[in-house]
């Protein structure tokens, strides 16, 4: 049904680009990801095909005043082996977009991200972007977003918000209207850098019994190195019990002057969490250390390592090497990985042990 509204709203676009003061831009990106274990068997390997065409329309209302639609579906399958487990097509943006000078209103199915960190992302609420994707592939949320742009240089972002991509979701089960979200944001320009500040609110017209509330901040400066920081304090509670989250991390990065310059990022985090009045004693400790050299215009090497300390399950330690080629529309990469049985934390499906993975994409 989605698929079908979707044409609907691409083809009334199309006859209303015909227009003068409309502006209509239609792209898409097909790919192919592979990923085998050397050690497991083939009917154990991954592959997803994708194709992910979007449309982009703006009207000029006037010199100052822009009112925009952006629409993209994900079509893809995914397999294991020879044997097709998924084949589905879903919306991947709908969004309405009304922007003036000081001004932006965005409704729909978006994209909403923040935060200076890279890799272990405090303020990973509304995404699910990793790092190690050469596509940066993310699903959206439904939302309605307004902000507004400080004549100091900063902005202030509110928002409303349903089917939020949280971890609390999986508790809530079904329900028989839509748990709704609130937040805002603040950022600040600084001297060298920027400052925010962020809360958000879940479920706020009490679809559920469950409650949960957050407020964070997160600063980054540029000096000699890039230093940032995220803090999060969360309180979850229910008609039983309540639960307190603290998450912190800190991060630096650095190029070094050799051959064509060799990028690092280090990043720390730590997240405690526990019942009110309790010691927390659950404790997850976050290592990442990423490093970026460019071979030429076309050619890059990268690498990943994640280092994470539970207090009860086995540690890991998840380490990543990849090359990017560029060459026109293509992107070619290839990545040799080495995934435990169990992933905390990560979003990409590989199969486990070491292994190689393959991603070929083509944009037009």
């Amino acid at each position: 049904m989605k698929f079908y509204f979707l044409l609907t709203t691409i083809s009334l676009s199309l006859v209303f680009a015909d227009q003068s003061d409309f502006n209509l831009q239609w792209k898409g990106q097909a790919s192919v990801i592979h990923a085998r274990s050397l050690e497991g068997p083939f009917d154990e390997s991954s592959t997803t095909m994708r194709y992910i065409p979007q449309l982009r329309l703006d009207s000029q209302s006037s010199t100052s005043n822009r009112l925009g639609f952006d629409a993209a579906v994900d079509v893809y399958n995914y397999s294991l082996g020879d044997s097709l487990v998924k084949m589905d097509t879903e919306l991947y943006r709908f969004t309405l977009r009304y922007d003036t000078p000081s001004t932006q209103v965005r409704v729909g199915l978006q994209k909403i991200n923040f935060g200076p960190a890279r890799m272990l992302r405090v303020l990973q609420w509304f995404d699910q972007l990793d790092p190690r994707d050469p596509l940066a592939l993310s699903p959206g949320v439904w939302a309605a977003m307004g902000r507004y742009y400080l004549k100091s240089g900063g902005n202030i972002r509110v928002w409303t918000m349903a089917d939020a991509p949280d971890n609390q979701r999986s508790y809530w089960g079904d329900t028989e209207s839509w748990p709704w979200d609130v937040g805002g944001r603040l950022e600040y320009p600084l001297p060298a850098g920027t400052l925010g500040l962020t809360l958000h609110s879940l479920d706020v017209n009490n679809a559920s019994e469950i409650k949960e509330n957050r407020i964070a901040g997160d600063v980054r400066v540029d000096a000699i190195v890039g230093l940032w920081s995220e803090a999060m304090f969360a309180r979850i509670e229910d008609p039983t019990w309540e639960m307190d989250v603290v998450s912190v991390m800190a991060g630096v990065d650095y190029t070094f002057g050799l051959g064509n310059g060799l990028y690092t990022a280090l990043e720390v985090a730590t997240t405690y969490q526990g019942s009110t009045g309790d010691d927390m004693p659950w404790q997850v400790r976050t290592i990442a250390l990423t490093g970026n050299y460019t071979l030429g215009l076309s050619d890059g090497l990268t690498f990943y390592l994640y280092a994470i300390y539970f207090p009860i399950l086995e540690s890991q330690t998840i380490p990543m090497l990849g090359w990017q080629h560029t060459s026109g529309n293509w992107l070619f990469y290839l990545a040799l990985y080495d995934m435990p049985d169990f992933s905390y934390g990560s979003v990409m499906s590989l199969p486990s042990g070491t292994g190689l993975q393959l991603n070929i994409a083509f944009n037009h």
